[in-house]
């Protein structure tokens, strides 16, 4: 964000999974290495990758941030128990599990450093010093910059019983890898070892079948019938249910981005019910868990709306999907929007994309407003 008056500069940064070289010069030579609020909405290792290896830069050691936002496990208590060495002795050998990374510009580096962006905060001082300590809950709403001169976040998600249902997760993986329970009194690095948990349980994860689609399937048809598909939410896991997701709000109009991470429908349209009734409208709206079926829904969908959709990642497994796509195409433009633009900056491995940029499909989408994008750039005054 800036400040067209004075010039300054308010920069917020949200997950990362590939550090790519366009990100790093992006950081570098257009946000000039400030960051003023660092997101990483949950502990999956595809929103949080990116941001371990962007702390544990060289290049980037001199990086000025001035908040970090990220539900971890940090121990509540002042004083949190010392585990007994034969304990100690058993999380190193399962850490030992974790693959080792090697990165083109650092050392081969062990599995638990490569992988834990808590390991990595702990680690650094002013990492950790700006890291919040307290969980962040929906329901709160986190001012940004003085007198919330850049807006505010409202937290959207996740609740207290999303991120007990996740430590519960946790603890089943800590039981299964050492054959015994966790202390049930805090203890010291518990945030370090309990991601490393999530670590190998994600290692564990078998691949989800495939969606089945062709270019044929692209059609009036399918993707009515694709828009009136209501997917359910138990195959969500928890650790995306735990996400965190965001209205960001501003201005005297009160402009909006939704921010959904990996959020679930049901949760964020609970929380949004409590802004307005009526169906909101956005300026930009980051579908979640990367356009997955899971996670839009039909009400989800009647309640927000945006001339600007923004899918991110992705992969043939786990989304985008038809479904997801068609309930964005196929809702009557809101009073306002003329055409609606969806961006998406993945495309390698993912067949949908692919097929709705055939001609015919892009005909299809055209005829409801719509149309793709691979430019992810947008901006608007507020």
């Amino acid at each position: 964000m800036k400040d067209e008056a004075d010039g300054s500069r308010f920069h917020i940064m949200m997950d990362c999974n590939v550090l790519t070289d366009e990100i790093k010069a992006y950081l570098r030579d257009e946000l000039c290495k400030r960051i003023d609020v660092l997101i990483v909405t949950h502990i999956d290792s595809d929103h949080a990758n990116g941001i371990t290896k962007l702390l544990r830069n060289p290049d980037f050691a001199d990086m000025q941030i001035g908040m970090i936002l990220f539900n971890g496990f940090q121990p509540q208590t002042e004083r949190p128990q010392t585990l007994n060495p034969q304990t100690l002795a058993k999380l190193e050998a399962a850490a030992e599990l974790l693959p080792p990374t090697v990165d083109g510009a650092f050392q081969k580096t062990n599995g638990m450093d490569a992988a834990c962006l808590i390991t990595e905060l702990n680690k650094h001082p002013r990492w950790k010093a700006i890291w919040r300590q307290a969980p962040i809950l929906a329901g709160e709403t986190i001012p940004l910059g003085n007198n919330a001169k850049w807006g505010r976040l409202r937290v959207l998600s996740p609740t207290q019983d999303a991120m007990e249902d996740l430590l519960h997760d946790v603890k089943l993986e800590y039981s299964k890898r050492l054959s015994s329970a966790p202390p049930n009194e805090e203890f010291l690095d518990q945030d370090k070892y309990y991601e490393m948990m999530l670590r190998l349980a994600e290692l564990r994860k078998r691949s989800s079948l495939a969606r089945k689609t062709n270019a044929e399937a692209i059609t009036k048809e399918t993707f009515n019938k694709s828009a009136k598909i209501d997917v359910e939410e138990n195959s969500v896991t928890n650790a995306n249910k735990a996400s965190l997701a965001f209205c960001w709000e501003g201005g005297e109009e009160m402009k909006r981005i939704l921010l959904m991470g990996d959020a679930v429908s049901s949760q964020v349209v609970n929380e949004l019910n409590a802004i307005d009734d009526d169906r909101i409208w956005f300026e930009a709206v980051k579908v979640s868990h990367h356009g997955s079926k899971h996670n839009t829904s039909i009400e989800l969908n009647a309640k927000v709306d945006s001339a600007h959709y923004f899918f991110t990642g992705g992969k043939e497994n786990e989304g985008p999907n038809i479904e997801t796509v068609a309930k964005i195409a196929m809702k009557p433009l809101t009073k306002g929007i003329d055409q609606r633009v969806i961006h998406y900056n993945h495309e390698i491995g993912i067949k949908l994309w692919k097929e709705l940029n055939e001609k015919k499909a892009i005909q299809l989408l055209n005829n409801y407003h719509t149309q793709l994008n691979t430019d992810n750039t947008y901006e608007f005054e507020y």
